[in-house]
């Protein structure tokens, strides 16, 4: 186990035990790539802001126990989806239909991905592996937030094309990661 994962499994088991200082200990490790993972799908640094603050308060107010086998994916993942729901309500609100998502630029996309890696270029090197399809699923998913129905829209592909493109395309990014 990691020293990166076994601090944040530390932490987040004496957060479920209300521990302030774990609680601090583990905002101060996490929030600035928590905070760039939010900015990069939101696009605005004060909503990104006001995201992270929600999920740090449902994360201390939450009564369930926490996930210590991934923990730093489940953080990510927790984020990611307050993210997408604020921009779900936002289109909602503005009665917007279209998506608000354009991919003008996929290797752009994959530098800011790669930018909140450990390893930027090595997942830049192996997002540019992917063939186009599969990376640009796995960009629109993950970057911007999509759902498979808003890709299927966006692309003009069948749902279990796009799904099986993100399936795969995750497959080969983590064998690529991990050689």
């Amino acid at each position: 186990m990691s020293v990166e994962k076994q601090q944040l499994t530390s932490l987040l088991s004496r957060v479920a035990l209300r521990d302030r200082e774990a609680f601090e200990a583990l905002y101060t490790l996490t929030s600035p790539r928590l905070f760039n993972l939010l900015t990069a799908m939101v696009k605005d640094e004060q909503l990104a802001a006001d995201l992270l603050q929600e999920g740090f308060l449902k994360l201390w107010f939450d009564d369930r126990r926490y996930p210590v086998e991934h923990p730093w994916a489940w953080l990510c993942q927790s984020m990611r989806n307050l993210a997408i729901d604020e921009l779900r309500q936002r289109r909602r609100r503005q009665g917007d239909n279209q998506s608000p998502y354009v991919l003008s630029d996929v290797q752009s996309t994959a530098m800011n991905v790669s930018s909140q890696s450990k390893d930027p270029q090595r997942l830049d090197v192996c997002l540019e592996a992917l063939a186009y399809e599969k990376r640009n699923a796995i960009v629109l998913a993950y970057q911007h937030g999509m759902t498979h129905q808003e890709i299927v829209e966006h692309i003009n592909s069948p749902l279990g094309t796009v799904k099986s493109w993100i399936r795969r395309g995750l497959q080969e990014l983590k064998r690529c990661l991990t050689e």
